[in-house]
């Protein structure tokens, strides 16, 4: 699911905020990141996903909305 902001910015997906958290695990692996950083990407990667699960949700119940206002 794409996400715009208010200015019309694309936001993160889902499928690009696991990539992310891929690589940087892959990197700690590899000793090319630390393990302090690979921690705080995953927090912010965590609050990410809870932002695009509410907006696919709002998304979703909109539409239902429409749909059962056009039935109405």
């Amino acid at each position: 699911m794409d996400i715009n902001d208010d200015n019309g910015k694309k936001c993160l997906t889902v499928e690009e905020a696991a990539l992310i958290l891929s690589d940087t695990l892959k990197e700690v692996a590899e000793r090319k990141t630390t393990v302090r950083r690979a921690m705080a990407v995953s927090r912010v990667a965590l609050a990410l996903s809870k932002v695009i699960e509410v907006a696919d949700l709002k998304a979703r119940v909109e539409f239902l909305e429409q749909t059962l206002k056009k039935r109405g």
